[in-house]
């Protein structure tokens, strides 16, 4: 996948891409990172296409236009949204993970 994106070459990319039946590859740390959806059954063979942040927002469980403006509310660049979305953790993640911690001290309050 990376040589895919370094190279510019789709031919790479889509044997990395995930496919129905298929494990899809993890992400690579490194300055260049392409996310990008495959669809099969698009008019062009294997079409590919990158996410936008509006979709980023919503798979990371954040309201649409979350990472519109910044905290002078001016709105952003689509670079700064898709940097600062991943950096972030997917809310229904958190959330689990804090559900957890907060029932094993309740556990433990108890004994």
């Amino acid at each position: 996948m990376r040589g895919g994106v370094q190279y510019r070459d789709p031919r790479m990319f889509l044997s990395a891409v995930g496919k129905p039946g298929r494990p899809c590859p993890t992400l690579l740390s490194g300055d260049m990172q392409i996310i990008a959806v495959h669809y099969p059954d698009a008019p062009e063979k294997d079409h590919i296409r990158k996410l936008t942040p509006t979709e980023f927002e919503i798979l990371m469980g954040v309201p649409v236009g979350w990472t519109r403006y910044g905290h002078d509310g001016k709105p952003i660049s689509e670079s700064a949204r898709y940097r600062a979305l991943g950096n972030s953790i997917v809310v229904g993640c958190a959330e689990y993970v804090m559900a957890g911690i907060t029932a094993s001290l309740r556990k433990q309050k108890e004994d």
